[in-house]
């Protein structure tokens, strides 16, 4: 029975360890970059951008290094020696063009989505009233609904009714949040004072929308 072996057998190379080093920092940042994005859609706090823009210099360093090796490995055949910069690229690709923090709102949307429906259920049902602002304050559980204090708007147009959950207010025209009708028509321009530059329904009777 024939034990040679091939030279093919003598030599399978490692995996790079370069390419070892990419593929963890690739998982740490992908994960960094994920949470921080989160936090800044969720807060609205640009703390964390010296940090992100570190990492993602320590990712072109890589991504040169990269570059840089693979005559020194072709000897091991060029898919082994351009495993680093693959890792690299791609995970390059992914925190450039995932959107992480729209993934994290339509994920928390989804999350608090029952809460949302009971207070729209309350308003339409009458148990909440709103003033003759057309304003209430929430009390808890849901007061976490609207970063506002925990103040929503309610307008009514005959059998029609509007809620609007505040996710992000910086001045009166300048806002953003949920937005529930009752006829699930989109809002028009002026309902709630807002200059609508963006509305996306995002289920049956729900928009999320951005005035400015």
């Amino acid at each position: 029975m024939d034990h040679s072996l091939s030279s093919d057998d003598l030599y399978r190379p490692d995996f790079p360890s370069l390419g070892l080093f990419s593929t963890w920092f690739g998982v740490v940042l992908i994960g960094l970059t994920a949470v921080l994005q989160a936090d800044q859609a969720n807060r609205g706090s640009t703390w964390a951008d010296p940090l992100v823009e570190g990492v993602q210099f320590v990712l072109l360093a890589l991504i040169l290094a990269s570059l840089f090796s693979l005559p020194f490995r072709a000897e091991q055949g060029v898919k082994w020696a351009a495993l680093p910069l693959a890792i690299n690229v791609f995970t390059l690709i992914i925190v450039q063009l995932v959107p992480f923090a729209d993934l994290w709102e339509t994920a928390l949307f989804q999350m608090r989505l029952g809460h949302y429906e009971a207070v729209a259920a309350l308003v339409e049902s009458g148990e909440l009233v709103p003033g003759e602002s057309g304003l209430i304050y929430l009390e808890e559980p849901y007061r976490y609904l609207s970063t506002d204090n925990g103040r929503i708007v309610v307008q009514t147009e005959g059998d029609t009714t509007a809620i609007f959950f505040f996710n992000e207010r910086n001045a009166p025209r300048n806002f953003s949040g949920y937005l529930y009708r009752s006829d699930n028509n989109p809002p028009q321009q002026g309902d709630f004072l807002g200059r609508w530059r963006y509305v996306d329904q995002i289920r049956p009777h729900w928009y999320f929308c951005i005035s400015g």
